[in-house]
């Protein structure tokens, strides 16, 4: 059982999701104040998968009671047609029934995760008492997803009670207050329980795929779990949690909300769950985090204008601060910005081509420019990150084949002065693309090309600790994006393809194996610029429109930053070749 605002026939499956109606959607700041948000909490959380709290004040303008907050169902931003209908899910254990449900986590390739509780959350409807209903709770920890052949149980079981403490969040789970007309009457009758389920031992878990799979007891009356809510979206794109209802082995499938009114779009959704205990093995700089001029964990909002013979780069920091402007490079230089000196910002950093091309490069570490002679007019110096391991972006371009020879990838690895040792790595023919990444994990980007094959692409890499790797991916007039979307410190294979108008992002995860198909942005207009805009390690969509950045993130709602003019170029388009 689901709790919804009204009632629905139930859909089970959701292959493509809602085109996003960029030009309505803004940014809108969430209230979560630490007290509130962390409530009991163990010293250590290592995952966070989104929050559930929205604010102290409802959309419809009513306060939460002293010192609480609202956990509101939501709708899009200027979109008070439709909105989510489920408050909470049936997570439960009772005397008549056991529901279970799952969600996901991933680890990056060379880290190393022990953890020691599982954090979740419920509520039971009209309860009014001031200690916990939660009695107990059952827990296990998957290898896969539940209910899919090939996946395993690694941790836990359904019959041991693993509830260590049941605390309250003092906040209070609500219907969408405006959406649709007239809304619902925020009230506290659904108030939301912490509970922090222990793992002991301590669990150890290497690079891959992960799910947790819980069922909460609160008695005869049963309870429900919030979905993760992130003010102003009903869903982002990558949400998967998971429901088994009915006796054991019962039937496990994706959760999805059912919207009101019937009209609506159906969503995925997650839950926002947390994981306590040790992580190791972190790399400095995720692959997700591409033009980070601040060095804060976040994509920037950084784009170049040309003007006359120069150009000038512009930043906007993430999330918010003072527009800056540095005057670098010419008007017909290729943008190459990337962290060359390893202290965690990138660099501004220009290609110009000649017989003798140059890399010139604003090293953030010194604030001096660096010039590196590297490559020859013809060649594509897009394909510039990390060849060597060593945490620093390396001068790298791709030089096309000719006449039946082979093309080449070309880099310097990067030195602290510059003019390290130049490799040359075969790989390729006239008529392919570049297509770059570390695809293996191994933090070195790995030679990798799509060539055209009667229309479709067809991938090939040389996988640095993998070997040589071929799929069918995409059309060959597809754009192909470097990019790492589900978190693993892997590239994903991602294209995207003007599609009736629309932009439609296609990506698939290295780790999780998930498909995912969103329209964004529009064919006409629009420039993709990916990047990780909310600083979850994850790649976001993200696209720029004359004055705008458009970005639409794996735990942030769908934003609009109003920044610079027609004309004007995001430093992130290197990552679409």
């Amino acid at each position: 059982m689901n709790q919804r605002r009204f009632t629905k026939s139930v859909i089970s499956s959701f292959c493509l999701y809602a085109l996003v109606m960029m030009q309505i959607v803004f940014a809108s700041a969430t209230n979560t104040s630490a007290a509130a948000q962390t409530a009991d909490s163990p010293a250590v959380i290592i995952y966070d998968n989104g929050p559930f709290q929205t604010g102290a004040t409802s959309k419809s303008g009513v306060a939460a009671p002293a010192g609480a907050q609202f956990s509101e169902v939501q709708n899009f931003a200027g979109d008070t047609s439709n909105a989510n209908t489920n408050a909470g899910y049936g997570c439960a254990t009772t005397a008549t029934a056991e529901n279970r449900c799952a969600d996901n986590f991933v680890i990056p390739v060379g880290e190393t995760w022990t953890i020691n509780q599982v954090i979740v959350h419920g509520y039971q409807t009209g309860f009014a008492g001031t200690t916990s209903p939660f009695i107990s709770a059952t827990l296990q920890i998957w290898n896969g997803p539940p209910g899919v052949a090939g996946s395993t149980v690694i941790f836990g079981d359904t019959t041991t009670n693993r509830l260590a403490t049941s605390t309250d969040t003092n906040s209070f789970r609500i219907f969408n207050s405006v959406a649709p007309p007239p809304g619902s009457v925020p009230g506290t009758t659904r108030r939301i329980w912490q509970n922090n389920l222990n793992v002991s031992p301590g669990l150890v878990l290497t690079t891959g795929e992960y799910w947790i799979d819980f069922s909460l007891n609160a008695g005869a009356a049963g309870n429900f779990t919030p979905s993760t809510t992130i003010v102003n979206t009903r869903y982002t794109p990558l949400m998967r949690a998971r429901q088994r209802t009915g006796a054991a082995p019962g039937v496990w499938a994706d959760i999805i909300d059912a919207a009101t009114p019937a009209t609506a779009v159906d969503v995925p959704q997650d839950f926002p769950f947390k994981l306590d205990g040790t992580r190791t093995g972190m790399r400095a700089v995720p692959y997700s985090r591409k033009v980070d001029i601040t060095g804060d964990n976040l994509t920037d909002y950084t784009l170049t204008r040309n003007s006359g013979t120069t150009k000038t780069w512009f930043t906007i920091p993430n999330p918010t601060g003072a527009p800056s402007g540095v005057q670098f490079g010419n008007a017909t230089d290729t943008n190459v910005p990337e962290d060359y000196d390893g202290d965690g910002r990138t660099d501004i950093a220009v290609w110009r081509p000649g017989a003798l091309a140059y890399f010139y490069i604003l090293q953030s570490s010194t604030n001096t420019v660096r010039i590196e002679q590297f490559g020859q007019t013809g060649d594509d110096p897009t394909i510039i990150g990390d060849y060597d391991g060593d945490g620093r972006a390396d001068p790298a371009v791709y030089r096309p084949g000719t006449g039946g020879s082979s093309s080449f990838f070309y880099y310097r690895a990067s030195t602290a002065t510059g003019g390290g040792n130049i490799t040359g790595i075969p790989f390729g023919i006239a008529g392919d693309k570049p297509y770059p990444g570390d695809f293996d994990g191994d933090r070195r980007y790995d030679a990798s090309v799509v060539r055209n094959n009667g229309g479709n692409a067809q991938i090939f890499q040389r996988r640095s600790t993998q070997g040589f790797f071929v799929t069918n991916y995409g059309l060959f007039s597809d754009r192909f994006v470097t990019a790492d979307y589900d978190g693993d410190s892997r590239n994903d294979l991602v294209v995207i393809r003007d599609n009736g108008g629309a932009l439609t992002w296609y990506v698939s995860t290295s780790v999780t194996n998930q498909f995912v198909a969103l329209n964004y942005g529009t064919t006409a207009s629009d420039t993709p610029a990916p990047g990780d805009y909310d600083g979850d390690s994850r790649t976001d969509f993200g696209v720029y429109r004359g004055g705008f950045f458009f970005t639409f993130g794996t735990l942030s709602a769908p934003r609009a930053i109003p920044f610079g003019q027609t004309g004007d170029t995001p430093a992130a388009a290197y990552l679409v070749h």
